[in-house]
């Protein structure tokens, strides 16, 4: 992602340091490894909560590329130090820091207490930093829907998407069912592709399924 850690400060109040490769979960969470298409490379993650969100962010048409664990923030506070948990580029060049917790994990008084610090030190760097919640984005049909798209569309292919979309806009009222296109000679790994990045749409708090309604926008 074109990191320059060095031990200049970039800004008055911070430096950048190599953050350490993720090797180990945390105490009693499994680490685990997204395959990111967005990235083509492995995302290794300290939690399935983050390895959630790795999928999240897959899905974000804004997300361009992100890196977990890209680097340690060292502050003029020598107590203080912080590695978010993943950084992205978004599609207008900003970078963003993301901090991800359990819902228990948010409640924490100390984690409070070092948020604000956090946010107050990053917000005077000129760091934009975005902390979140599992509830923010673990909704289980939701989840569960892009889970089985990304997997079933992890091969399919771009190019094929307006073909699909010009295939959908021939039928009455615009809309098919998945099994429809299917049958209509569309692949359903460029189908599931098409979907997950919301090239065409459905209703993902509704489960999926060959019935399940799509349209183009």
């Amino acid at each position: 992602m074109g990191l320059s850690l060095n031990t200049r400060s970039p800004q008055p109040g911070y430096v950048l340091g190599p953050a350490k490769p993720v090797v180990s979960g945390r105490h009693g969470k499994l680490v685990t490894f997204f395959a990111s298409q967005k990235n083509a490379a492995p995302m290794g993650c300290e939690s399935l909560l983050e390895a959630d969100y790795c999928l999240y962010l897959e899905y974000l048409p804004s997300i361009i590329r992100y890196q977990a664990q890209p680097y340690t923030v060292y502050f003029r506070d020598p107590a203080l130090r912080y590695t978010p948990d993943f950084m992205a580029t978004l599609d207008d060049g900003r970078q963003v820091l993301y901090e991800i917790k359990s819902n228990s994990g948010g409640r924490d008084l100390r984690w409070q207490q070092r948020r604000a610090r956090l946010e107050e030190l990053l917000g005077i760097n000129g760091l934009i930093f975005e902390y979140v919640e599992e509830h923010q984005f673990r909704h289980p049909i939701l989840l569960d829907n892009l889970r089985t798209l990304y997997h079933f569309g992890f091969n399919g292919i771009a190019s094929h998407v307006l073909s699909i979309i010009r295939l959908l806009r021939k039928q009455p009222d615009q809309h098919a069912t998945i099994g429809q296109l299917i049958q209509l000679g569309a692949r359903q790994e460029d189908v599931t592709f098409a979907l997950f990045h919301q090239f065409i749409r459905c209703n993902l708090q509704q489960p999926l399924d060959l019935r399940s309604k799509v349209w183009a926008d």
